[in-house]
């Protein structure tokens, strides 16, 4: 009978440290809160992360900020404009990667079984509700402003256990941006400006100015120039607008964005254009391309700084020359990216000063 209770005993006591064991285990390794202020907290560290959803290649280059990122990333999804032919650069394994079709939803991300997938705010209900219900973890980002930015390049720190390169990251807009800031401070001119995307459809341009809130407008604003157009726009995306309209801003100077990097042969045309031509002509106004190189600068993607020097270029040529501009690209593509000098001045370069100078 002794001998049974000392079994029972012992047996129990393994039992309990048994479970007090696997409690450690399923502690987190990670808790964050993401853009949606929603809690999450993985045991481990995920190593197989999907992105997919709106603006699926900016957030790509924001995650291939991080060391390690392009052995975890295994699935991107494929959208209207592609981080692809800048991040085979960046990853010689990028060809291995899965390619999700356009609009992928949790049908076609749930069979990969990732441990985490990246996704805009503005994708919750479209997707990541659907992956919550299939025990998929999405982690939801929005960088749409600069300060947001600065908070989702937090999280994908924590999420990919590099908290430390975020902060260089964030470190490195915020001087970039001060001084660039501090010469435009010594300017007194306040340009109005007009920041304007154009498509081509057929053989005609359409033309959509962004939101306020957007981070088109915050940037010509934190540059103390007028964006002529806030005043007219409704609220929500892209706002579609006319000729007659563009011409009534009066602006002195227009940037045109196009995300297929194009912006400098629109130009052309419209200079032949008879009715832009007379309105450049009558009002002495400029017209200039926002730089594109692998994307155009203009977006919420990690090259934003790289738009607010081209911004500032042009805004302020007395002050801010070209060779800032190209400074940041050597120090931001060399630091962040790893890209070698050859291929800065061979492949992206001679690019950028096609479109600047």
């Amino acid at each position: 009978m002794r001998k049974k209770m000392v079994f029972l005993i012992l047996t129990c006591l393994i039992l309990v440290n048994g479970c007090s064991k696997q409690e450690e285990t399923l502690k987190p390794v990670i808790s964050l809160i993401d853009a949606t202020e929603r809690k999450i907290a993985f045991t481990s560290y995920p190593d197989d992360i999907v992105i997919a959803g709106k603006q699926t290649p900016m957030l790509a280059n924001f995650a291939y900020l991080f060391e390690g990122s392009a052995k975890i990333i295994s699935a991107i999804e494929n959208r209207s404009q592609s981080a692809s032919e800048f991040l085979s650069i960046v990853d010689k394994d990028y060809d291995k990667k899965a390619i999700l079709e356009l609009g992928a939803g949790a049908e076609q991300i749930s069979p990969l079984e990732p441990e985490a997938v990246i996704l805009k705010s503005t994708m919750k209900e479209q997707i990541g509700d659907q992956l919550e219900t299939v025990g998929i973890e999405p982690v939801y980002v929005s960088f749409e402003t600069i300060d947001e930015i600065y908070r989702d390049l937090e999280i994908l720190g924590r999420l990919f256990n590099d908290h430390k390169k975020s902060e260089e990251v964030i470190s490195f807009y915020q001087d970039k941006k001060l001084s660039i800031d501090q010469l435009v401070a010594e300017s007194e001119t306040e340009t109005d400006i007009l920041v304007i995307q154009v498509k081509e459809i057929g053989e005609k341009f359409i033309y959509s100015v962004p939101p306020i809130i957007w981070l088109q407008t915050a940037m010509i604003q934190e540059l103390k120039a007028n964006a002529v157009w806030t005043d007219d726009i409704a609220s929500g995306g892209w706002m579609e607008v006319n000729l007659e309209q563009i011409f009534q801003w009066q602006p002195e100077m227009i940037v045109i964005i196009n995300y297929k990097g194009k912006a400098p042969e629109i130009i052309n045309a419209i200079k032949t254009d008879e009715l832009w031509g007379s309105f450049l002509s009558e009002n002495k106004a400029e017209i200039l391309p926002f730089v594109y190189d692998f994307q155009s600068w203009d977006q919420p993607d990690p090259r934003w700084i790289l738009g607010y020097a081209n911004l500032a270029h042009y805004l302020y040529r007395d002050t801010i020359g070209s060779d800032i501009i190209y400074e940041i690209v050597e120090e931001f593509y060399s630091q962040f990216y790893g890209i070698t000098q050859n291929i800065i001045e061979d492949q992206i370069l001679p690019t950028i000063k096609s479109q600047v100078e």
